[in-house]
């Protein structure tokens, strides 16, 4: 990710990345550029590419072996990934992982009908002296998306956990000054599935009664989103005009809603040593019923996990939530 950094404050303030349409690019402009410069962009896991998509057929956008012989499938999308495009990858390993060598060797040479054998190609590449029986014995699926929502996350470590080579990355493009900057970021089984989702409007927001009520009560009667003390107070600067905000009451579940204002506000805290950033909520309401955390993960379809002081979900649970009373 990107910064701005502040000198005179000493701050930093995360750029908000671009998408491909706004530069006037497609999926298939991206998909040629990783076909020219996967090299570099996996310089750790050296690559040789066996072929490229065609339009109108069931191919994965790009397919390369590595110095194992293992058969790596992308998955390109030029939009933020759903889950559907994690099974469309896995359909992908069903019909190409039982390809054999010689069918792989055709894909290959369909690329420059003067090229050499594809076993010679690998073993050239990588110094290796791997035979035909070597080649496509595992797979390794890729997800290249500008952000991937909750539950193509959660499937990820889902499908990891089952034994499959599954990952993702993340592009984004940002534009610096008219300067067009782009940036790979890889999603690992470490990674927190709940951070850095591109373009999320929907947030849970845990209205801290672990140090008693009073802020609840706060956040309720001046129909607003708060956090108290650094870092967690930073959560609220995510805060943005337009994105939908549920108070979330540990033990309860959600108990309110509003839409943020945009504007951050600042003060000391009323009864604690700490500093309050806060935003106020328009179209504030209080749920004559909380929708409970074994509710909201039946709608989601994810094991949230709500101590978090906030985080996002994808705009599909959003608008069911949204629509309780």
């Amino acid at each position: 990710m990107i910064f701005n950094l502040d000198q005179q404050k000493r701050e930093i303030h995360k750029r908000k990345a671009i998408k491909l349409a706004d530069i006037n690019w497609k999926e298939d402009d991206l998909q040629k550029l990783m076909f020219s410069y996967l090299h570099e962009l996996l310089p750790e896991e050296e690559l040789l590419l066996i072929m490229q998509s065609k339009p109108g057929k069931e191919e994965p956008d790009l397919m390369a072996i590595d110095k194992e012989g293992t058969l790596y499938i992308f998955e390109l999308k030029a939009w933020e990934s759903k889950d559907v495009n994690l099974l469309q990858a896995l359909r992908y390993g069903q019909i190409y992982g039982q390809y054999n060598y010689s069918e792989l060797n055709t894909y290959y040479k369909k690329r420059d009908k003067n090229s050499n054998e594809l076993l010679h190609e690998i073993n050239l590449k990588f110094n290796t002296n791997l035979q035909e029986k070597d080649i496509n014995n595992k797979q390794q699926f890729i997800l290249v998306t500008n952000g991937i929502d909750i539950k193509t996350r959660s499937a990820i470590l889902y499908w990891q956990d089952q034994g499959i080579n599954i990952t993702s990355w993340i592009y984004k493009i940002y534009d610096v000054k008219g300067e067009i900057l782009l940036d790979f970021e890889t999603f690992l089984k470490s990674s927190n599935i709940y951070e850095d989702i591109v373009d999320q409007k929907y947030f849970i927001l845990n209205t801290n009664t672990k140090d008693g009520e009073q802020d609840e009560r706060d956040m309720l009667t001046e129909k607003k989103a708060a956090a108290y003390d650094s870092p967690w107070i930073h959560k609220i600067e995510k805060l943005q005009k337009g994105h939908y905000i549920f108070l979330y009451s540990t033990g309860k579940g959600i108990i309110a809603k509003g839409i943020a204002t945009g504007k951050l506000l600042k003060k000391d805290h009323d009864y604690r040593n700490e500093e309050e950033y806060y935003m106020k909520l328009n179209d504030f309401e209080i749920l004559k019923e909380p929708i409970s955390p074994s509710e909201i993960k039946r709608i989601a379809n994810v094991n949230y996990r709500f101590m978090q002081t906030m985080f996002s979900i994808d705009e599909e649970t959003g608008k069911k939530l949204w629509s309780k009373q």
